[in-house]
């Protein structure tokens, strides 16, 4: 009985990290949606420093580079209005289902999986088209929170 209170103890922290995670996630693409639509010089000129790397930089350096570096050749290639729309959109739509997850809302926990579920499609999608290892564990991650989200539904059903 310990083993078993203390593996949903567990899956309950993973969970909550997860959520909050996600959350980040979305903050951190509704500051940059507004940044490129109010403020499209100023991302520019913070992207530029960080995709600079040099030999030997730690593999998360390389990470933000190459990550900071294909964000800022997508901005400079195409239209920034269809970026500024997704991520205003899916910051928002990130944040507010952190927010009712968090304060277990019952209601919101179809729409989560809906959304979630629809946000990991369209990364599967865009995985086919171009695979790399990075986009491939943030893909996995979202798969994980997707579950761990329903089993969180499941068990606040039971209550």
């Amino acid at each position: 009985m310990r083993n078993s209170a203390e593996r949903r103890r567990q899956l309950e922290l993973v969970y909550r990290v997860g959520v909050i995670v996600k959350g980040l996630d979305g903050v951190i693409e509704l500051v940059g949606g507004l940044l490129l639509w109010l403020a499209p010089g100023l991302l520019r000129a913070v992207l530029v420093p960080l995709s600079g790397t040099v030999a030997g930089d730690h593999p998360i350096r390389n990470f933000v580079a190459y990550w900071a570096g294909h964000f800022g050749q997508e901005l400079a290639a195409g239209s920034s209005t269809f970026v500024v729309f997704f991520l205003l959109a899916h910051g928002i739509v990130k944040v507010v289902l952190v927010y009712c997850l968090l304060r277990e809302y019952h209601w919101v926990y179809p729409y989560a999986l809906a959304v979630l579920g629809l946000f990991a499609a369209y990364q599967v999608f865009v995985l086919v088209g171009a695979l790399t290892v990075g986009m491939a564990l943030l893909t996995a991650l979202d798969f994980l929170i997707i579950w761990l989200v329903w089993r969180e539904w499941r068990v606040l059903r039971s209550t």
